[in-house]
């Protein structure tokens, strides 16, 4: 991913790269949109800063890392993030175009035939602010609840062993309901996170990877 040149005002990020690479990002944000996941809730369910999937999105940091993929595929699950055939050349130059219109992110990667005319190689569109379309009370309810669950999980001992985000919210959708939103785990755990005598939970990250959390001793 050389040569990397990006124009921040109207969204647009270009790199050279593979067929193969570039349909990996399109797997990347189609699983992820058609999970219901906002680029920052990817990036705290990989156990990552906020910024991660974005910058990985806008084409700033490779994603086609083993450990990478590895942690991709065990957020998504069944989500595929490979197309199984392309052609062998590595360097098409790319070009990414994000851009928001009446609360749709739109997502458009062409690449360029010759030095003027490009082909669209995908175009996705995203619902954003989608908290906007939920009462208050119900949001209110998911988030009494999980702050139950993490107290629960707290005073069980659970926090005692390293617990990654991945897991937490795996245990949230069983025990509260598939409907529950990252972002209200998120919230959450963001208030039992900090100094030791001020907060129950603190931060650490992994050698190889993203940040788990675990119990003051």
């Amino acid at each position: 991913m050389d040569n990397v040149t990006t124009n921040p005002v109207i969204g647009k990020f270009r790199a050279e790269f593979s067929m193969d690479y570039a349909g990996t990002i399109y797997l990347l944000i189609l699983n992820r949109i058609s999970s219901g996941y906002t680029r920052e809730e990817l990036a705290f369910l990989m156990g990552k800063d906020e910024n991660y999937i974005k910058d990985m999105e806008e084409l700033k940091i490779p994603i086609r890392n083993l450990e990478v993929m590895a942690h991709l595929h065990w957020v998504f699950d069944q989500g595929k993030l490979e197309i199984d055939v392309f052609d062998s050349r590595s360097a098409y130059l790319f070009e990414m175009s994000i851009w928001e219109e009446e609360g749709v992110r739109y997502y458009q990667m062409e690449y360029f035939i010759n030095g003027v005319e490009t082909i669209v190689f995908f175009r996705l569109m995203e619902a954003i602010n989608k908290d906007k379309f939920r009462d208050a009370e119900t949001i209110e309810i998911d988030r009494l609840a999980t702050e139950l669950l993490l107290m629960s999980l707290l005073e069980e001992g659970h926090f005692k062993k390293y617990c990654t985000a991945l897991q937490l919210w795996r245990c949230a959708k069983k025990n509260i309901g598939d409907g529950i939103r990252v972002n209200i785990l998120m919230q959450a755990l963001k208030t039992m996170v900090g100094k030791k005598g001020v907060a129950p939970l603190r931060k650490s990250k992994a050698r190889s990877f993203g940040y788990r959390y675990i119990q003051h001793k």
